[in-house]
């Protein structure tokens, strides 16, 4: 989709989100760089000004251009989602209704549910109902606020399937005005069609080594994957296994992501950041004393707050922990065949409360820190000239009013790339 031009006009708050050349962290990421008056200009799609309104226009204030009139309402730059697995078959809901009826996951995993029921699901879909499916949920997603998406493969879990995924989100960028970032996630769960069929610590040796060996080769021929994410959890993948996993894509030229510490402590997080992955998610049961231990990095710690929520954890991720060890945090909605959540907007309402963060440090969790897990930082993230122009507009007056108003239908205005999407 080329891009347009639109001028972005009067702003009661323009929240710039200023990209100083890293991910933020620490007393850096609670700041939005608010601007009151704002406007923002773009041309062929790109952000040519942004700042206070009348600076803008005395530059760029062609009566041609196409006016967005933002009087009264919040300018936010377009949310980055980094963290989502769009593509699967089947439903899963008869399991949250028993999980909330006080079923275990291990009971409801013992009747055919949790991830591998979606594979199966996955596995008998046609590329028609798979596609459709990633079309409604990109509508969706785009209605909460999203501009940038990365979406996640993991539902095969077998060569053939795990390509078949890849090639379906690459050409669902036809069907998107979203930028879509792909990752391969074929260390997943270790599938129960492996080996002895028993999930046991053979079957994720086997599993690996079929990653290894003929995964992995695979999907860098394929040439679609951006990313490789290797999950690492007890009675799942072993440090040492994902280290493998990890340095073999590095080395095939992917980028590693990991999945970590979801359901218990599992070294995931020092695994992740001892091999500079970009991004670690989830984080939910990493220990205080590993964050300490670890301390400041660049891997972005990419928290999940619906996910906790659905999936009832008895902890939550401790992200004022990260913060203050000097750890970017991100925020996502693990969109997945067991969370429906579409709206990352909401996600963000829900994540202050729910981690105890301010409106400024989740605002830029869900934009500049998750544009740099995904090594967008370039392109979108925050305001500055350069980058997309990539916005959103909030019918309220301060990015903070939207913090005090979960669920209420504030957005107004999405822009991608200069082209008003909705609204």
């Amino acid at each position: 989709m080329t891009g347009q031009d639109l001028n972005v006009v009067g702003a009661a708050a323009l929240a710039l989100v200023r990209d100083r050349g890293q991910p933020r962290s620490g007393a850096l990421q609670d700041e939005m760089d608010v601007i009151a008056d704002g406007a923002v200009a773009i041309r062929d799609g790109l952000i040519v000004a942004a700042g206070p309104t009348g600076e803008v226009l005395a530059e760029w204030g062609d009566p041609a251009i196409t006016r967005l009139d933002a009087t009264g309402r919040t300018v936010l730059p377009g949310l980055v989602e980094c963290h989502s697995h769009p593509i699967f078959g089947g439903e899963r809901h008869q399991e949250y209704a028993e999980r909330l009826g006080g079923a275990s996951l291990a009971e409801v995993a013992a009747r055919g549910g949790g991830i591998w029921s979606s594979v199966v699901a996955s596995r008998a879909a046609s590329d028609h109902d798979l596609s459709t499916r990633l079309d409604t949920a990109y509508r969706r997603i785009v209605a909460g606020g999203v501009t940038t998406l990365e979406v996640k493969s993991g539902y095969g879990l077998t060569v053939e399937e795990e390509l078949r995924e890849l090639r379906l989100l690459e050409d669902s960028r036809q069907v998107t005005p979203l930028e879509l970032v792909i990752t391969f996630l074929g260390a997943h769960v270790v599938p129960r069609d492996i080996g002895a069929g028993d999930g046991g610590p053979a079957a994720g040796e086997d599993y690996t080594n079929l990653i290894a060996d003929k995964m992995l080769p695979a999907v860098t021929g394929q040439g679609i994957a951006q990313f490789h994410d290797v999950t690492v959890e007890e009675g799942l993948f072993t440090p040492a296994q994902a280290q493998r996993l990890i340095r073999l894509g590095r080395d095939m030229g992917l980028p590693p992501r990991v999945h970590a510490d979801a359901w218990k402590p599992s070294q995931g997080w020092a695994t992740a950041t001892g091999e500079r992955a970009v991004s670690a998610e989830h984080l939910t049961y990493t220990p205080d004393g590993e964050i300490r231990d670890v301390g400041s990095t660049q891997t972005v710690a990419v928290l999940l707050p619906v996910a906790e929520l659905i999936y009832m954890t008895d902890r939550r991720a401790n992200a004022r922990l990260f913060i203050d060890n000097d750890v970017p945090v991100a925020i996502a909605t693990d969109y997945c065949s067991s969370i429906h959540a579409t709206s990352l907007l909401q996600t963000t309402g829900l994540a202050a409360p729910w981690f105890r963060l301010t409106p400024a440090e989740v605002v830029v969790g869900a934009t500049l820190n998750a544009a740099y897990s995904l090594g967008l930082q370039d392109r979108c993230g925050s305001l500055d000239t350069g980058k997309r122009g990539n916005l959103i507009v909030l019918d309220c007056p301060h990015p903070n009013e939207m913090f005090l108003a979960p669920g209420a239908p504030l957005l107004t205005e999405v822009v991608i790339g200069g082209r008003q999407i909705r609204g």
